[in-house]
């Protein structure tokens, strides 16, 4: 997995102004498009889309506000939806698009100088708590999961998205006075122990979550950002915030089946990052664990690091053999701080990469494509192939390999063209005074990451086809 958090909060990585007008859209739309085109280029595969924000969205919901960093006048311009714009600019390009969802805060009385309008703020004060000038959900009143839920299963039933990412599943950071004592007194049922209660409380709203999702789309991956730690290391002399601390139980989500991989916050180093990985691929479960790397760290307003802090995290990431990388925020790819996204490209993503694949879901191989084609289209070489039919309808995408020799050998990664292509087709550049050709094939790809065996191939050489 090579993913990107996209920030939609305070318009960070996008969009640089909310919209008031049909044009304004359009700059949005285009913003978009600019982004993801260039994570494309480099090769990323996966983009989390901060589509529930603090009390509100970035999408056309029936229960929460579209957010005022979307869209600066409420309730207008109703026919286009960002979220779905994003969902369909990612699949355009064989990217997944997981909806990232900010779950307990819910920001501050104001946003942007405005009343915050989110219904769960003015409805049900009851399941709100004011803990240092913010508001949060409080996750031990039951009609907290219950508003959860239904918003989750909003997205989940509406759009074709590839995942739902929790974020600030977890209680505030030094929460010992957060003022949950009535909810604790009224819904513990005598348990003695207040932290292991609000543990089983985040535990049972993950185990809801992980079950409703999968009853309405069983291939949409559940994970969550957690906390770079999950406890303290036995030799470690530092001490420092872990999930256990805020009541982040993860390892219990992998072990019961209820995640199907998790996004470790490691932003930090050396000491702090390191021992860390071993750890965390030991709590796996045989789920995925995918590192998530600090970019922000580069910034000289923070702690200024080399480049080499984060090629070197994603070194010791592929060698203790976890599931990939995410990366926060993707604005420091885009602006190339430090020339980092030149090297993760040029040094890390050279070609396109399959996604691990998710077989405690599903393990079955789609069939293979058949009668593959090719042809000359001006500059291009132009592939075509029949649709292969999935039963229950499923999604198919494809995989394109091509070789100087045959048989095309589809485990070498270098020999990987272009991944998860939507289309049963692809137009790819050609050279005219290219000498030798390739052997081209094609796989069937499904949404659980399983792939087909190859096509039969076909063979293209300096304009001519044999």
């Amino acid at each position: 997995m090579r993913a990107v958090w996209l920030t939609t909060n305070y318009g960070l990585d996008w969009p640089s102004k909310p919209f008031r007008n049909s044009n304004e859209i359009s700059d949005q739309q285009d913003e978009m498009i600019n982004i993801i085109d260039h994570l494309s280029q480099a090769n990323f595969n996966t983009v989390f889309i901060q589509a529930r924000l603090r009390g509100s969205v970035i999408y056309n919901s029936t229960i929460e506000p579209v957010s005022s960093y979307i869209q600066s006048v409420p309730n207008t311009w109703s026919q286009y939806d960002p979220l779905a714009f994003v969902v369909s600019e990612c699949h355009k390009r064989g990217m997944e698009c997981h909806v990232w969802f900010v779950t307990y805060p819910m920001g501050s009385e104001l946003v942007l100088g405005q009343e915050n309008t989110s219904p769960s703020l003015k409805s049900n004060k009851d399941k709100t708590k004011r803990y240092k000038e913010e508001f949060y959900l409080d996750p031990g009143n039951p009609d907290t999961n219950a508003y959860l839920v239904s918003l989750i299963e909003e997205i989940v039933d509406n759009y074709d998205i590839d995942g739902i990412h929790l974020d600030y599943l977890r209680y505030p950071e030094n929460s010992a006075d957060f003022p949950d004592n009535a909810t604790y007194l009224r819904y513990s049922k005598g348990h003695s122990n207040k932290n292991e209660w609000r543990k089983e409380c985040i535990n049972r709203f993950v185990y809801e979550t992980y079950d409703v999702i999968k009853y309405h789309k069983p291939w949409v991956q559940v994970s969550s950002s957690v906390v770079g730690f999950y406890d303290q290391l036995p030799d470690s002399k530092l001490h420092h915030w872990t999930a256990l601390s805020v009541s982040q139980d993860p390892e219990n989500w992998l072990a019961a089946g209820k995640h199907d991989f998790i996004v470790p916050m490691m932003y930090y180093s050396d000491s702090l990052f390191f021992p860390f990985l071993p750890d965390w691929k030991n709590r796996s479960h045989e789920r995925l664990v995918i590192p998530g790397l600090g970019l922000f760290q580069l910034d000289e307003t923070n702690q200024n690091w080399s480049v080499d802090k984060i090629t070197e995290q994603i070194h010791s990431s592929r060698e203790n053999q976890m599931g990939g990388n995410a990366f926060y925020r993707t604005r420091y790819l885009l602006d190339n701080k430090k020339n980092i996204l030149s090297e993760i490209a040029e040094h890390f993503y050279q070609r396109p990469a399959l996604l691990p694949r998710l077989t405690w879901l599903d393990s079955i191989p789609p069939l293979p494509p058949q009668q593959l084609d090719a042809s000359i289209s001006g500059v291009f070489l132009y592939l075509c192939w029949q649709p292969v039919q999935q039963p229950d309808a499923k999604a198919v995408y494809y995989n394109v390999y091509r070789s100087e020799t045959w048989p095309v050998d589809s485990s070498n990664t270098d020999n990987l063209v272009a991944a998860r292509v939507p289309n049963r087709m692809l137009f790819i550049p050609i050279n005219q005074e290219e000498i030798s050709g390739y052997y081209y094939a094609v796989t069937a790809y499904d949404r659980y990451h399983n792939e087909s065996t190859l096509s039969e191939p076909v063979y293209f050489a300096t304009g001519r086809l044999e």
